[in-house]
């Protein structure tokens, strides 16, 4: 199985397929909308302006939407690791040392973050993406 780094364009291209794949699913349900700014991206410019309606793990796209539910700034390192690492432990540890921050309502954030990551449904799809993230 090919592994693409992290948020390059061979890895959003990825996953498009594995979520085209999973068109009609349960898992195939927009929700929340987010904006992440990405900072210390080691490709391109150096960061990145994401937005997603899939969850934490999938469907960023690049670019942002005009009214969020919440925005996330947050650094490469720390995004890459919580995706393949989507314990609440991490998320609290990124969270308590100011390595994510939340613009918005920050308990839509949370309840986003806890219910995408602990959804059945996703939890498949979810380890296809990390089985493709280097």
């Amino acid at each position: 199985m090919s592994k693409y780094q992290f948020l390059s364009p061979e890895w959003r291209e990825a996953v498009r397929a594995i979520l085209a794949e999973h068109a009609g699913d349960p898992t195939d349900q927009p929700g929340v909308t987010v904006n992440a700014f990405v900072t210390g991206v080691p490709f391109g410019e150096g960061a990145l302006a994401l937005c997603s309606e899939r969850g934490p793990v999938m469907g960023w796209e690049p670019g942002s939407v005009d009214h969020p539910d919440f925005t996330i700034r947050v650094d490469y390192a720390t995004v890459r690791e919580l995706v393949l690492d989507t314990s609440a432990n991490r998320l609290e540890l990124a969270i308590g040392s100011g390595d994510i921050e939340v613009d918005g309502d920050f308990g839509a954030f949370r309840d986003w973050w806890e219910s995408r990551v602990g959804d059945p449904d996703t939890r498949d799809l979810e380890a296809e993406v990390r089985a493709i993230t280097a």
